[in-house]
């Protein structure tokens, strides 16, 4: 009899129930009943217990004693000389759209278009921007080879993080970095496949494409095309190593929304009561106004179909991130509407900026209350200076901190969450019963659906009701097989694939160099990996990689296990932390600042601090009932409540 059972008998005798009318049936279902709610409180206990960390580590930006190898502030401002620097009007109270002048010393650090900075040295095999290769010389390997073998698809979802914690995420990656491709001298786009499909047997010095290994289980073709970012080389600058540019600013400052340059964002506006332009679906709701010709940003036959126009050119990657785009641009419109009645004698460019300069408030609030927390665990942001305060003002800004996009965040730490991305989205009505699924591959560049019928509400609600995938090294072939599927001649590509490739062409060193940047000690053998990989895994590098310091470090960090609280394990825990750490306290807008000309009044703090995820889809969609912990799914600890009952903004400080 087991111990509960006994347990159970127990307490029936002490409270003098009746055992005897209880037949042998209904006592083994009252006992399995039991047994189901301990484990059940057991798990919870667990999940509590993993969630706080004893002893969380330092960035190293909070800590540089212990990071081996971080670039002095010199080198990680290197590329400043490939650019000119603005002239900046100190007293201005809004950013600007391109990031410029932020920095009144470094007036081009978080800007459009220019270079990424560096924490590390990259490891390029001439010096300069050519792939590493391995400590013995040879190539490393295949990385479709490394995909197949160690990344594949199972169905392991995060155990309460909903899909818009992914969601959420790519909204952060799209605001603060975008690859700006390579082209031929002519403008041209380069070809880095064959039109066939194979491998070219000279591959253009511009194109870092990835031949499929001929025993490939999946791809008929032998080529993906990757074409090279842009880098310092393009633009005149003879530093070496190269450095990627950045297509977008910097900063967590709803660039993809607004635009990074003056010309986008003019394009997005309205310029009547500072609303940004929206087109109007049959039942009235509001979204993204459409580009001039929809085959050229969609993959749709017709020109009038709805294809979106935003301040990020990938707002029609899939429908989730058009979702998430037309929920700002409906928070930035209704905000105007309040500002302007408040304030009716203000004009257009003034409730513009105020409504820009809020939203963006209200978004970093999420981001770093929220959001944040969330994937890094809340021991390590807050010993990491991540979490916002209470009350009062933050008077932590750093004008020496370069808030520059950071390469080693960019193309490898925070691409870990394409393993939180679900190959089967939902569509979930207000009772929260799933109505429709639709299959990710077969929406790439297909937005329509998104504004027909309630498909804005339910796809929300489908984020916030659908599990994740969970942070592992599982990812949907949706995307590890099929990424883009029907837009290329190839069929599908691979996106994990890409990601390891990618991080070889920015210059990543190996995953034992940000072991040591991170406080980890040097690995001298692949069982020096066992302190933060299983055995299987590290057996499965041993297998695949002829060096310790040859393993890629998108692939070992993909590998970690997940630090206390966290999503992530130790050094993406580490370098995404420092890229957050870099865009506050470089930030001399970000939203807690006090003593700047943009700085808000301590009364309008207040009231940004009750903003919530929660509120912002509250206020955008027509859903009636939320869980207050947004990133969260709905369970007995995150029930649903009324949005009638989310703290909301007060705006009536900002009355003039």
């Amino acid at each position: 009899m087991s111990s509960v059972t006994i347990a159970f008998l127990l307490a029936l005798m002490l409270v003098g129930a009746p055992c005897q009318h209880l037949s042998t049936n209904e006592i083994h279902d009252f006992v399995e009943e039991v047994e189901t709610v301990l484990h059940l409180s057991n798990k919870q206990k667990a999940v509590r217990s993993d969630n706080t960390d004893p002893n969380p580590h330092k960035i190293p930006s909070v800590d540089p004693t212990n990071a081996v190898g971080l670039l002095d502030p010199l080198d990680i401002d290197l590329a400043d000389q490939c650019f000119p620097k603005a002239k900046c009007d100190p007293d201005a109270r809004f950013r600007s759209i391109d990031g410029s002048c932020n920095n009144l010393r470094f007036p081009n650090w978080g800007q459009t278009n220019v270079a990424n900075s560096r924490i590390v040295q990259a490891n390029y095999s001439d010096g300069i921007s050519q792939l590493r290769n391995s400590v013995s010389g040879n190539a490393l390997p295949n990385v479709r080879h490394i995909r197949t073998t160690i990344f594949t698809d199972r169905d392991m979802p995060a155990p309460r993080h909903n899909l818009y914690v992914m969601q959420f995420g790519q909204v952060i990656a799209h605001d603060t970095e975008l690859v700006i491709s390579k082209t031929l001298k002519s403008g041209a786009s380069l070809q880095c496949c064959n039109a066939d499909g194979t491998f070219p047997a000279n591959l253009p010095k511009e194109c870092k494409s990835i031949e499929i290994p001929k025993d490939d289980k999946v791809y008929k073709h032998r080529c993906i095309p990757v074409v090279s970012a842009k880098d310092t080389s393009d633009v005149g600058c003879a530093i070496k190593p190269v450095r990627q540019l950045i297509g977008v600013t910097s900063f967590i400052d709803a660039s993809l929304l607004y635009g990074s340059t003056d010309k986008k964002a003019d394009e997005l506006r309205n310029f009547k009561d500072g609303k940004l332009r929206r087109q109007f679906a049959p039942n009235g709701e509001a979204f993204p106004p459409n580009v001039r010709n929809a085959t050229e940003a969609c993959n749709v036959a017709n020109a009038n179909t709805v294809c979106y126009d935003a301040g990020d050119l990938r707002v029609n990657q899939h429908p989730d991130i058009a979702v998430s785009t037309t929920t700002l641009l409906r928070l930035h419109n209704s905000l105007t509407d309040e500002l302007k009645q408040i304030n009716p004698r203000w004009q257009d460019e003034r409730l513009y900026q105020e409504a820009r300069r809020l939203l963006i408030a209200m978004y970093q609030h999420v981001a770093y209350n929220e959001f944040v927390p969330a994937i890094l665990g809340s021991d390590f942001s807050r010993v990491n200076q991540l979490l916002p305060q209470k009350n009062g003002f933050d008077d932590n800004y750093n004008q020496s901190e370069n808030p520059n996009t950071f390469t080693s965040f960019t193309s490898a730490a925070f691409r870990a969450m394409h393993s939180y991305i679900q190959g089967k989205l939902n569509l979930v009505n207000e009772s929260r019963k799933t109505k429709a699924k639709i299959v990710l591959s077969d929406f790439f560049l297909r937005t329509d659906l998104v504004q027909k019928d309630d498909n804005y509400d339910s796809f929300t609600r489908g984020m916030l009701t659908q599990q994740a995938q969970g942070q592992d090294r599982f990812f949907t072939a949706e995307v590890s097989d099929k990424l883009f599927k029907g837009t290329s001649p190839f069929g599908g590509q691979d996106l994990i694939s890409i990601d390891i490739q990618r991080g070889r062409e920015y210059g990543e060193p190996s995953y034992n160099v940000f072991r040591q940047l991170c406080g980890l000690p040097k690995a001298t053998s692949f069982n020096e990996f066992l302190d933060q990989i299983d055995k299987e895994n590290v057996d499965a590098l041993a297998s695949l990689y002829e060096n310790v310091d040859d393993v890629d470090f998108y692939v070992g960090g993909m590998l970690e296990k997940s630090k206390p609280g966290s999503i992530f394990g130790h050094t993406f825990q580490c370098v995404i932390g420092e890229n957050f750490f870099r865009w506050k306290f470089g930030d001399r807008f970000y939203y807690e600042f006090g003593n700047q000309p943009g700085s808000f009044t301590l009364d309008q703090l207040n009231e940004i601090r009750k903003t919530s995820f929660a509120l912002l889809i509250c206020t955008t969609t027509n859903i009636k009932s939320i869980q207050r912990d947004a990133f969260f799914i709905p369970d007995d600890q995150n029930p649903l409540v009324s949005c009638s009952s989310i703290p909301k903004l007060n705006l009536s400080s900002w009355k003039e």
